[in-house]
């Protein structure tokens, strides 16, 4: 049952401060937490990092009854045009500028939706009751070194940092130090919302469709996964599989010219972005990622509620949403013909298929419901202390 009619946040007066793309898992996820907030009745100041205009957030805003402000205009007299990780004077400019701009309104709560592990703890650092949303987690050997003496000690001690998987909470907890500062780091992982207007079912025409949906970019390797794509072609003849890739990015026209070296042998397509998804998923047969480093990716996470069995590489959180021989397959990102192997299965075995996409569309329901997401995030806005809140908590392996 949807928890829509509940009003708990209806004396909130949220501030929140996002950073997100024109594309992409963040962006999805400040539209999600709009969504909540307007279900739970609460007020929300939306100030978003983007400097472009962007109509759609715009008149989500508006319809929500929400204000939107940009950084920018906050930080004007601070003379700050866009947020920094490794900047100690952009720091405190950057809290001086938010800590004024709270004192203009009756905020109740700050919270700070980051992609970037340590940008905008200056605007955490403005308000009460501070939540710290992260959606990827530190690494390499820059946050390494300054975690610990100069970003860790930016967060507020009566912050939360919510992490969006236990692979994120290892590291933070490690490089940040949170438990030993007082700082919680509760884990909450993402949903792709309730409902379906498609149900999975076995493709019995040809092409059958291998969806990938992700910025294309390095981390994502576009040119290996044609070199995939090219394999599993190979294998079943051009006529009977095609790959369609959905997203922006800047490897986005490197990507198109490698795919179209190899088009008498694959159908590989590059579409670029795409503003309504949700037919590619409901068109396709399995997805399939091939990060190198990725955390709880939204994509993925929507391919199990449609029912997509998944093929995704062993690597940060994904094992977390894909169960190897569950619901798809963990392959090895450096292995192509494993990976070839692993779409060709479930391109080829619909009694497997069947039986990955019913196991797809039941973790999906028992690990990343919105009913979960919204019961735990109104667990964390309530939070006055004690066990972290963990959306796996009582949940079905």
């Amino acid at each position: 049952m949807m928890i829509s009619s509940h009003k708990p946040l209806s004396r909130e007066n949220v501030l929140l401060v996002a950073e997100y793309y024109p594309i992409g898992g963040t962006r999805t996820y400040v539209k999600q937490l709009l969504d909540f907030y307007h279900r739970m009745g609460a007020s929300v100041t939306l100030v978003t990092t983007l400097d472009e205009d962007d109509s759609e957030i715009e008149q989500l805003a508006s319809s929500m009854r929400f204000e939107l402000v940009t950084y920018a205009q906050i930080t004007t007299k601070s003379k700050l045009k866009h947020p920094s990780v490794w900047s100690p004077l952009s720091f405190m400019r950057e809290r001086h500028a938010f800590r004024e701009f709270v004192k203009t309104s009756d905020f109740t709560r700050v919270v700070v939706s980051a992609g970037t592990p340590g940008l905008l703890l200056g605007a955490l650092n403005s308000g009460p009751r501070a939540i710290y949303i992260l959606h990827t987690y530190p690494h390499g050997r820059r946050q390494a070194l300054l975690a610990r003496p100069f970003l860790s000690r930016q967060i507020p001690t009566d912050s939360n940092i919510v992490c969006v998987s236990t692979f994120q909470q290892d590291i933070v907890q490690r490089l940040w130090r949170t438990e030993r500062r007082g700082v919680q780091s509760p884990v909450i992982a993402n949903t792709c919302g309730a409902e379906l207007h498609c149900e999975p079912t076995p493709s019995v025409t040809s092409p059958k469709q291998v969806l990938t949906a992700a910025m294309v970019e390095d981390y994502k390797q576009p040119l290996k996964w044609i070199e995939v794509a090219t394999q599993v072609s190979h294998r079943m003849g051009r006529d009977h599989v095609r790959f369609v890739w959905i997203g922006d990015g800047s490897l986005l026209d490197e990507a198109r010219v490698a795919a179209a070296s190899v088009s008498d042998f694959a159908d590989i397509r590059f579409l670029g972005r795409i503003a309504s998804p949700e037919s590619f998923y409901c068109s396709s047969h399995l997805y399939f990622q091939y990060s190198t480093i990725e955390n709880m990716s939204i994509a993925v996470i929507d391919a199990l509620r449609h029912g997509l069995p998944a093929v995704v590489t062993n690597v940060g959180a994904l094992p977390e949403i894909v169960s190897d021989g569950q619901q798809g397959y963990v392959v090895s990102g450096s292995d192509e013909d494993e990976a070839a192997g692993a779409i060709q299965t479930l391109l080829i075995d619909d009694v497997k298929w069947s039986h990955l996409s019913a196991n797809a569309k039941r973790r999906y329901q028992t690990e990343f419901s919105q009913e979960r997401w919204d019961l735990a995030m109104m667990r964390l806005h309530s939070w006055r202390g004690g066990k972290p809140v963990s959306i796996r908590e009582g949940s079905t392996p």
